[in-house]
């Protein structure tokens, strides 16, 4: 069972408890969440389009920022 404020360098815990807007991805999950390549993610987070905190050697991103971004990048309807 995780039971710990972290383990590995994971954040611990029911995801509920933490709430959706400070859960924290990898890279490779938001890759996943957004559905695109991992490069891609990087890319984003070195332009500057994606906020992200890097610890060490690896970046980490909230999920609220991950759905602030996709929110921007919607394109308007012509009418």
């Amino acid at each position: 069972p995780r039971t710990g404020p972290l383990r590995g360098g994971r954040v611990t815990g029911p995801p509920e408890a933490l709430g959706s807007d400070h859960e924290v991805l990898t890279v490779e999950e938001a890759a996943a969440y957004l559905q695109i390549h991992k490069a891609t993610v990087y890319k984003y987070i070195r332009e500057g389009l994606l906020p992200a905190a890097r610890l060490g050697k690896v970046y980490r991103l909230l999920r609220r920022d991950v759905d602030a971004f996709l929110e921007t990048m919607k394109l308007e309807r012509p009418r």
